[in-house]
This record gives C-alpha cells, structure tokens and sequence, in this order.
C-alpha cells in the first residue's frame, strides 16, 4: 500500500503565511510503502431521524463506497493534538486474502456507541 500524506497549516493563519508555508518542505507530500494485514474500513455517520412510523431508519452502505477511501484520490484529514494532516492511501497489489476491519464504535466522554449502518457485500 502506498500511503501519501501532506501537512497542513493551522487553519487560523492569515492566507499570505499559509502560502509561505505550504512553500517549505515540511508541507509537502511525503509517499511511504507499507504492508498490511488488514484494512479499517470507516463507516458513513448514521443519521439521526426516524422514518413516518417514528420507528429509527438503519442506512445501507455498499462496500465498494467505503473501500473508495483506498483508491488513491480520495483524501482524508486526519487531526492530532497539534498538527493536521491530509492521508491518500493506495493499493497496489491485494493479498491471497483480505481482512476488513469496520470501525462501527466510536467513543464520546460519556458512553460508547455503535453505528448500525448495514454493509452491503456483492455477491458476485
């Protein structure tokens, strides 16, 4: 897998400092190749309404939409505590098999929750 990522700058910059910046290698992308046992697939955010029958309405998500995010031009920003960054990443050649880890919990301050979005697998 070819991973690119690209630094950004802190968005409260004024324009002209940004650009100089973006100007420094530090904030250039960087291209690194790494093996892989699996792949974490991130789900759609569930939405927060219930259908006519006030009963919750659980979305669908075909499993090529969120593999998208391994096609190379899909960016993604990734935030730490100081810095941000920009992630493609790339499959150049899959494994004999392949093992799909889908982030479904997330954890706020106060309890976990679980996102019941319903993966779609083709069947051919």
């Amino acid at each position: 897998m070819r991973i690119f990522t690209k630094k950004l700058p802190h968005p409260d910059l004024p324009a002209e400092e940004k650009a100089q910046l973006l100007q420094n290698s530090e904030y250039q992308e960087m291209m690194v190749e790494s093996t892989f046992m699996y792949l974490t697939l991130d789900l759609p955010t569930a939405p927060l309404y219930k259908d006519e029958k006030e009963q919750l309405i659980i979305p669908q998500v075909p499993l090529f939409s969120i593999l998208a995010k391994f096609n190379g031009a899909t960016e993604k920003e990734y935030k730490t505590y100081k810095e941000n960054f920009l992630k493609r990443f790339q499959l150049t050649r899959l494994p004999p098999y392949l093992i799909f880890c889908i982030k479904r919990f997330t954890k706020n301050n106060f309890f976990v929750e679980k996102n019941p979005t319903i993966v779609n697998f083709p069947i051919t």
